[in-house]
């Protein structure tokens, strides 16, 4: 990996805490080429030159510069006939965290389903897949579904995957992504509201659901309809149309929307609006 000047980037933080704005333009530029060159030596000098905390010129600056690859890096992503969920999950966890390296999602996974193989591959139907699946990710890694989420990092991916704490869609991924290693016909629905797991047996022609709010719990087809005709809508066809990656993608975006809303932030909320207009249904 091609390593930036220490220094350098050290003279480059200091003039932006104190240069005007005349000189605006040509700094962002600099922090940009060196953020493409090598973002983890950036956020390294820049802990390294600030130990406490860094000028909120300096993070700034950083953040929007990242902010705006993201938009160009979103576009890229929607213009993909079928975009891939953990290439959509790194993107989201760039906002939060912009020098955010790739392998931060896939290593811990492939860790996770190797540790998971050995079971999963001597699971002889689909109802033990998924109590295997729960056990190992409620019990074992023991993640939890947080009831709400006040900050938007508790969305980012990867701060998930090292917290374990999460939202039932941070849970139902982490699902999608374990299961897709295997092999799984799985995918994720929005019954009415609640976001659920969906695994399918084709040959079978049964589907089974799983709840990320109750520890993985499964649930019937039968289970499903009785909560359609609770909410008044016995008229509903099809239960089970499964949420695209780009509409993942965009749930993810519209709930740190929500956050923010909150708190009134302006100006990440700008960037996210853009965000939601780029990544299409």
């Amino acid at each position: 990996m091609k390593r930036t000047d220490n220094s350098r980037l050290k003279a480059l933080f200091k003039l932006m805490e104190t240069e005007t704005d005349q000189y605006g333009p040509l700094l962002k530029q600099a922090l940009a080429s060196a953020i493409k060159a090598n973002p983890d030596e950036v956020q390294r000098t820049l802990e390294e030159e600030f130990a406490s905390s860094a000028p909120c010129a300096v993070v700034h600056m950083l953040e929007e510069i990242c902010w705006e690859d993201l938009a160009r890096a979103f576009s890229y992503f929607n213009a993909k006939i079928n975009p891939n969920l953990e290439e959509g999950l790194l993107l989201l966890a760039k906002f939060t965290s912009p020098t955010t390296e790739r392998g931060v999602i896939a290593r811990p996974l492939d860790e996770m389903a190797q540790e998971l193989r050995p079971a999963l591959l001597n699971a002889t139907d689909y109802p033990e897949i998924i109590t295997l699946l729960g056990r190992f990710i409620f019990e074992l890694k023991q993640f939890k579904t947080l009831p709400a989420i006040s900050d938007i990092r508790d969305l980012s991916f990867p701060r998930f995957l090292h917290t374990k704490r999460g939202s039932a869609l941070t849970i139902s991924c982490l699902y999608l992504c374990l299961a897709q290693r295997f092999g799984i016909d799985v995918d994720l629905v929005d019954l009415a509201g609640r976001l659920l797991v969906h695994m399918r047996d084709s040959k079978n022609a049964v589907s089974y659901l799983i709840d990320p709010l109750d520890k993985g719990k499964q649930l019937s087809e039968e289970d499903c309809r009785a909560y359609i005709r609770s909410r008044g809508l016995e008229n509903e066809q099809d239960l089970f149309v499964p949420l695209s990656s780009r509409l993942i993608v965009r749930r993810f975006i519209a709930n740190m929307i929500y956050v923010l809303n909150k708190v009134q932030d302006t100006r990440r909320l700008t960037f996210l609006r853009h965000y939601l207009e780029i990544v299409k249904n």
